[in-house]
């Protein structure tokens, strides 16, 4: 079959859309696949952002309707997954490890023992938390949700869900340290005002 087969017939005005979110998203998806190229995916960067874009018409019938939060997860999702991908295809990874490690065996074993204790401690703090940021929290970092889809599904403001986010971010790297790590990025929409959740 050929590939244009499978493309939708967007209309118009779809057309125009899947354009604006390209120049928007285009960018910072390129950067993206210069990151993952410097920690050992081989794809190139252009071909990584160009067949992610692919993928996003072919299926924009879903695409289309995210919010831009939700679509920007999206995107880098497909981007990564395509980069493994093209390294399973070189027969560059393992099929069994999502990327490769320059580090000995034993110290692989390491780190997945350390990720595995901070994973369990998270999710206990996460069930103790209170009912609505627990909430948050879960469908944040377990279901990958963006605001906009959290507040309808809750009934609640997208400033309440980062309020949440917040308290629940903040408890977690009281009670956890070490053990858990927010990069400055994460934190920086948590940054704008909030309106005041309720526990």
């Amino acid at each position: 079959m050929d590939p244009s087969d499978r493309r939708p017939k967007l209309t118009k005005r779809q057309l125009e859309q899947a354009e604006e979110i390209y120049r928007q998203s285009a960018p910072g998806l390129f950067q993206y696949a210069c990151r993952l190229r410097s920690q050992g995916y081989g794809a190139d960067p252009h071909d990584l952002v160009q067949t992610t874009f692919q993928a996003a018409i072919e299926q924009w019938a879903k695409v289309g309707l995210f919010s831009p939060d939700e679509r920007e997860r999206w995107l880098r999702r497909v981007l990564k997954n395509k980069a493994i991908d093209h390294m399973r295809r070189q027969g560059v990874i393992d099929l069994s490890a999502e990327i490769p490690s320059p580090r000995p065996p034993s110290d692989d074993t390491c780190e997945r023992a350390r990720m595995r204790i901070a994973l369990d401690a998270c999710r206990k703090v996460i069930a103790a938390m209170p009912r609505m940021r627990r909430a948050v929290a879960f469908l944040t970092w377990h279901e990958d949700w963006g605001d906009e889809r959290i507040a309808e599904h809750l009934r609640i403001t997208p400033s309440t869900v980062r309020g949440h986010r917040r308290k629940a971010r903040k408890q977690l790297k009281d009670e956890l340290g070490p053990l858990v790590y927010f990069s400055d990025e994460d934190d920086k929409d948590e940054d704008e005002g909030e309106e005041e959740s309720a526990q």
